[in-house]
């Protein structure tokens, strides 16, 4: 079991002890150790495997807690989890997915209501049944119900971090077995999609026999859905469908276009090649003699082929959603210089423990020159966000002093201090202007009020966007995908704004907020704005995910130009400055 399963497992035990009422102190242990577990650098199998003793390192992991960890990674499941979980109810545990609830509420809901599933739940909210409980009324009951809609929406989907997470460690495997010649990801998971259904897997092999075979006997394999001579499709534990097809290396190219999709991208590709006499499928591009009706494979090894023999221009997997893309490659009007990682020269939004952060200061900046950045901007929160340890002004101003001397140890690396400031519900910010020209950048964002209604929740933004200091308005959605809609906002007027103002627009790269979205960002881009891609990591570990980001911003046709973190040191301080 990989670090993410092991804390995830310690998290839903404190969640059920929590419920069932049981010792603080013991709840605590159990999320202080999925945390730490979690903040590992490397993974608690390979630490095991190297010195089984060296599980005692990991802070807050004592006698017990070593014992399930070793027992996980012994045979990938717990037994005191699994004897847990059957204490309640089926679906009970899923209501925690329901934005609003928590283990005290969920507590009160089944001894009071006994609610013991979302349906329940629904069903209670409607009769109005939440006043029976003390602090819950029809306000409540509204919000829970708009709630459980978001919840269902998203239900049996992923996040784009998870989904990549099965999909490299089973990619991972099939290379193991020495009987594969390609292995590409495909569907939605390629085009970089923020929630993913199922993954699927392209695959050439010596052997397509050994290869379903070897498949389906993957380790964390739930159950087998269907296992064929070509393809086979498999449920892992977390619930996530996995589809291999092994093709010919002939049809390689044309399979990959085929399965990447999107369905709306191949229709019309379909089009065009009918258009042009040929026809296209998983299997090739074919011309079509109708008179003799006869047809004659002219390509399909490499995707490249394929796109060329139709007249266009390969199109990356990002932009294929039927968005213009299909003529912009017919026309040669395809982004010239689409963002790529390998672009991004630093990180503007981060969080050390003199907030909400795991690691210093110097810890997070040494992170940071390891990824070979020329700048990273320090931005702890500000005194209004009070449930992360935000900051006052004197301590901002202690704090700004910390992170130059710091810069001043570490070299290779420019140091940006900043500060996230709270947005307030008039639009003012929490930080007063004499401490905010003190820094270097200052990124403004939402963290409450929420369901403001749209024009007192533009108005907010907009006056917060007139503070001269702000040079970043970060995940300006406020969105969480699986947990909480986007907030009611004019964004025309947003966008609009931020342009006057040469403010950029933050895409937030963590996974539960992909924040602003590829069709949020492409709007953007028509009004002429600028971008900046932050992690908003609060630890080392986090700030790779900034791939997320990118691959966001490829799908909002993004380019380098368009994205501040990719300027020399230089420039980005040229464009930080407002005016």
């Amino acid at each position: 079991m990989n670090n993410k399963e092991v804390a995830t497992v310690f998290l839903r035990i404190a969640d059920a002890l929590e419920i069932k009422g049981e010792n603080v102190f013991k709840i605590r242990a159990y999320r202080r150790a999925a945390q730490n577990v979690a903040d590992l650098s490397r993974q608690v199998e390979d630490i095991y495997k190297e010195n089984p003793s060296k599980l005692n390192d990991i802070p807050g992991i004592g006698k017990d807690l070593k014992e399930k960890i070793v027992e996980m990674i012994q045979v990938s499941r717990l037994k005191y989890y699994d004897d847990l979980m059957k204490e309640f109810p089926e679906g009970f545990l899923e209501l925690l997915n329901i934005s609003g609830l928590g283990p005290k509420k969920l507590k009160k809901l089944k001894d009071e209501l006994a609610i013991n599933n979302v349906d329940d739940l629904e069903k209670a909210c409607k009769k109005g049944e939440l006043s029976r409980i003390e602090g819950m009324g029809e306000k409540t009951g509204q919000k829970l119900l708009s709630a459980i809609q978001y919840f269902r929406e998203k239900q049996g989907r992923f996040l784009l971090p998870e989904a990549e997470d099965f999909a490299d460690r089973i990619v991972e495997y099939l290379k193991k077995s020495g009987n594969f010649k390609k292995i590409e990801i495909a569907g939605s998971l390629r085009r970089g999609r923020e929630t993913i259904k199922d993954v699927d897997i392209l695959a050439v092999a010596k052997s397509a026999e050994k290869a379903m075979d070897y498949f389906v006997s993957f380790p964390s394999v739930k159950n087998v859905i269907a296992k064929g001579p070509t393809k086979s499709s498999i449920v892992i534990k977390e619930g996530a469908q996995i589809d291999l097809r092994i093709v010919d290396e002939a049809s390689f190219g044309a399979a990959l276009v085929y399965f990447t999709g999107s369905k709306a991208h191949n229709i019309k590709i379909r089009k065009i090649a009918k258009e042009k006499n040929y026809k296209v499928n998983e299997y090739g591009v074919f011309a079509v003699n109708y008179l003799k009706n006869k047809e004659t494979k002219v390509a399909g090894k490499t995707e490249d082929g394929v796109y060329r023999k139709l007249g266009m221009e390969w199109c990356a997997p990002e932009l294929r959603e039927d968005q213009g893309e299909v003529e912009a490659a017919l026309g040669g009007a395809l982004p010239r210089n689409l963002i790529q990682l390998k672009d991004i020269k630093g990180d503007l939004h981060s969080h050390t423990t003199e907030t909400d952060g795991s690691r210093t200061i110097k810890e997070m900046v040494l992170a940071a020159k390891r990824k070979g950045y020329r700048y990273f901007a320090v931005t702890d929160h500000s005194k209004n966000v009070r449930i992360a340890n935000g900051m006052d002004e004197k301590r901002l101003l202690k704090h700004i002093e910390n992170i130059k001397k710091t810069a001043r140890t570490i070299k290779g690396v420019k140091v940006l201090t900043g500060v996230e400031v709270d947005i307030l519900e008039d639009g003012k910010l929490d930080i007063e202007d004499y401490v905010l020209k003190e820094l270097d950048i200052v990124i403004a964002a939402v963290h409450s009020k929420f369901g403001l209604d749209k024009e007192k929740q533009t108005n907010r933004i907009l006056r917060a966007m007139d503070n001269k200091y702000v040079n970043i308005l970060a995940h300006p959605s406020g969105r969480l995908i699986t947990t909480r809609k986007p907030i009611q906002a004019d964004f025309d007027k947003i966008f609009l704004r931020a342009v006057e103002n040469n403010i950029c627009l933050e895409i937030n790269t963590h996974g539960e907020r992909i924040d602003l979205n590829d069709l949020h960002c492409r709007r953007a881009k028509e009004f002429g704005a600028k971008f900046a891609i932050n992690t908003d990591a609060h630890d080392a570990f986090e700030l790779d995910e900034i791939k997320y980001g990118v691959v966001t911003a490829r799908r909002a046709w993004l380019e380098k130009k368009d994205v501040i973190n990719t300027y020399a040191v230089d420039k980005l301080t040229r464009t930080l400055k407002r005016g």
